[in-house]
Parts: structure tokens; C-alpha cells; sequence
């Protein structure tokens, strides 16, 4: 196989950054995308040549067609950005705030599906990270919950959309554990997940085959959780 390459959107959060080391391990040339151009210099400082940075934002319509002309042709898209939000009980949130939270998780992948979906060729992936509370609801994380089932309902509908003719793998990979990473390591458990073991789930999940199968578009295999190995029930 020749080289690949990956698009990886929200390359410098605490997800992204153990994405971009698993993928690159093996052996994907990537594509590292972000709104911070100080967090992109320190990812080529790392990663070298095996690395091309890009400062973009998928926060609207605009940017996602901006960074579609930029990009061009990719075997695979990961799309790993959210909104974080103040911890408040729900009825604390007035209307337009909540509207805008779930606007600002489900929109960008909405504008990422629209706008770089096209780009991946023909048995590629395309694979957003989503939240585990899109299933589970929490005193004070209610407004993220709900932005997080949203965000889930949104790759349901891309991938039942696509069963007709299938050209890319849609999948989401909820993650249902606090994560790990470089701007929680001071206050993170021993039980959380860490970047590095999210990114190399992600690596295994793009390295297996049968992309250009409409089997593998089937909403009950194509939205995964991913729990930490250490969580204790």
C-alpha cells in the first residue's frame, strides 16, 4: 500500500494530539488541522515532514469551503473538534446559549461532512469523535449531553443517507470517559483515557478493511463507544 494520507481536523486538542501520534506511527502522511497556529508550529516540531500543517476553522460554512481548497485528495478525514461549556443545572442555560452550544459541535461536522467528505477517495473513512454522554445525563452536563446525542444523530443520518451508494465509511467513536490530555494532565485520575489510547483506536479502526463495503455502513457497527481500560463499574 502506498502512502496515505489523513486529514485530521482539531489536530492540536487533547484528542487530536494522540490521534496525530497513532496515525503517524503508522505510517499515515497527515494533514494536521487547527485554529492555533502556535499549537500547529509545536506538532512540526514533533512530527517533522510527516506533518502538514494547517490553520483553519469548520465553525461555518466559509471555512469549511476555505479549507476544502486547501486540502485536495485524502484517503481518510477524522474530525475531532467540540465546544466546551460552563458546568451550570440546565435550566440555568438561557435558549440562545444552548442553541449556540449544539450549533457549535453539531455544525462543524456538519460543514465537515459537506465540505471535506467530497475530497476522500472512493473506500476511504471519514470519522468523527463524539461524547459518551450522548448517552448518559449528568446533574450540571445536561447541555453537553444533549449537544452530544445531537452530534450521534447527525452520523446516524449520514450514514443511513449514504447505504444507497456507499463510497465512504461513516463512522462516529464515542468517547465515554474523561479524557487524559495535555491540558488536563495536572488534574486527571488514574482512571481516565488518555489521548494516546483514543488515537490508537482511531488507528485500528482506519486501518481496517472493507471501507468501499456497504456492510460496514450499518449504524449498529458504525457508531462505536470507547471506554477507558482502567474505568471501574
Amino acid at each position: 500500500m502506498g502512502e496515505r494520507t489523513l486529514a485530521l481536523v482539531g489536530a492540536t486538542g487533547d484528542v487530536g494530539t494522540g490521534i496525530l501520534r497513532a496515525t503517524v506511527r503508522r505510517g499515515w502522511s497527515v494533514v494536521a488541522v487547527s485554529r492555533t497556529p502556535s499549537r500547529l508550529a509545536a506538532l512540526r516540531a514533533e512530527h517533522g515532514s510527516a506533518v502538514r500543517t494547517l490553520v483553519s476553522d469548520i465553525g461555518d460554512e466559509a471555512g469549511g469551503v476555505r479549507l476544502a481548497a486547501q486540502l485536495g485528495p485524502v484517503d481518510a478525514v477524522v474530525v475531532s473538534v467540540h465546544v466546551g461549556c460552563p458546568l451550570r443545572p440546565v435550566l440555568d442555560w438561557p435558549a440562545d446559549e444552548l442553541n449556540a452550544l449544539v450549533a457549535g459541535n453539531v455544525g462543524a461536522h456538519l460543514v465537515a461532512a459537506r465540505h471535506l467528505m467530497p475530497l476522500v477517495r472512493d473506500g476511504g473513512d471519514f470519522l468523527g469523535i463524539g461524547g459518551g454522554m450522548a448517552d448518559l445525563v449528568i446533574p450540571r452536563y445536561v447541555p453537553l449531553a444533549v449537544a452530544q446525542a445531537a452530534q450521534r444523530q447527525l452520523y446516524r443520518g449520514l450514514i443511513r443517507e449514504a447505504r444507497k451508494e456507499p463510497r465512504v465509511r461513516i463512522r462516529e467513536l464515542l468517547v465515554a470517559a474523561m479524557v487524559n490530555g495535555p491540558s488536563t494532565r495536572q488534574q486527571a485520575r488514574p482512571d481516565w483515557i488518555t489521548e494516546d489510547e483514543i488515537g490508537e483506536r482511531v488507528a485500528e479502526l482506519l486501518a481496517e478493511p472493507g471501507a468501499d463495503t456497504g456492510a460496514e455502513l450499518d449504524p449498529g457497527r458504525s457508531i462505536q463507544t470507547l471506554v477507558s481500560p482502567r474505568a471501574t463499574r
